[in-house]
């Protein structure tokens, strides 16, 4: 009986080093859920916006649960397929996004809505809740990728044209998210990942809020490595050399949440080619002079696009 036991724990103990062995020497993009099919519309609704009409669409899929989408589309329809700009901003809606890309000519624009709460727990409830919010960042890219394949199928939209616009978080889950979609037969032509950083348990570790509860730099270093363990499936370094298309990479010279190091590494593993422009100020919304840097940023990205051919021109 004590043989037993021993025999059944130590293969026991195998397959947990087997399986961490996998995690960490392994293509991340094997941990990252991923769609059962194409999803479906579930439930949509639509509301004029001017020159455009923005319609609200929540897709369902059985592995990757309840994906929302905000389309801006040029009302009425051009006659010829529409390119796809697909935008991955920060915490919120993809119409809270979409609100920073106006003028988006005969293009589709689609805002993808994140499943997780902009206004983020602290405290006793953040630990609560931080399974939850670890199972829904892994699922993101999932979501996006499975998203593209839905746009991709409809008779409006350029499957040979499509654009993936990552700001802030969304610039640290696009690289993830781009590998899915090109793996699912939907190749990105044209990236652009704007005030990102990496790796991402540096990010953790040296945002604002951490010195204060972490004051040593041995104890911030430990949680760098934990969280770089946690988030290898997502971690952008591993998952852009083995990307193609063409990047833009957008910056801040004083962002306090991206540090130089940070953004310098994200921008060595940006496979070519790819052109770098660093604006001055803050980290997007932080900084006091977000209205014009929105519209450098919005101005930069449509040059580029447009230079790029990825877009139609108004």
């Amino acid at each position: 009986m004590v043989r037993l036991v021993w025999l059944l724990l130590t293969l026991a103990v195998a397959i947990v080093i087997l399986q961490f062995g996998r995690w960490l020497i392994g293509d991340p993009l094997s941990s990252l859920p991923v769609a059962a099919g194409v999803p479906t519309v579930v439930a949509q609704t639509a509301e004029p916006q001017g020159a455009r009409r923005l319609r609200h669409v929540i897709l369902a899929d059985a592995a990757l649960g309840r994906i929302g989408l905000a389309l801006s589309l040029p009302e009425p329809l051009a006659p010829t397929p529409l390119p796809l700009l697909i935008v991955l901003g920060g915490l919120g809606t993809g119409a809270d996004t979409l609100r920073y890309v106006p003028d988006a000519g005969p293009n589709a624009l689609i805002g993808y809505d994140w499943p997780i709460d902009a206004a983020l727990p602290r405290g006793n409830a953040l630990f609560a809740k931080a399974p939850a919010l670890y199972h829904d960042l892994l699922t993101a890219p999932g979501q996006v990728a499975a998203a593209i394949d839905w746009l991709a199928g409809q008779d409006w939209a350029d499957p040979r044209r499509i654009s993936l616009l990552g700001f802030s978080l969304g610039a640290l889950l696009a690289p993830s998210a781009q590998r899915l979609a090109a793996a699912a037969g939907h190749p990105i032509g044209w990236t652009i990942l704007a005030y990102g950083g990496a790796p991402l348990g540096a990010l953790v570790a040296q945002h604002p809020g951490i010195p204060s509860l972490w004051p040593g730099d041995w104890l911030r270093g430990l949680l760098a490595a934990g969280a770089d363990l946690a988030f290898r499936p997502l971690e952008p370094t591993l998952h852009l050399p083995r990307l193609r298309g063409r990047f833009l990479l957008l910056g801040g010279r004083s962002d306090r949440l991206i540090p130089a190091a940070a953004f310098a590494r994200l921008r060595d593993a940006v496979p070519e080619p790819k052109s770098v422009i660093l604006f001055e100020g803050d980290h997007l919304v932080l900084g006091s002079n977000w209205p014009d840097l929105q519209a450098r940023l919005v101005s930069a990205g449509r040059d580029w696009l447009s230079a790029e051919g990825a877009i139609t021109k108004p």
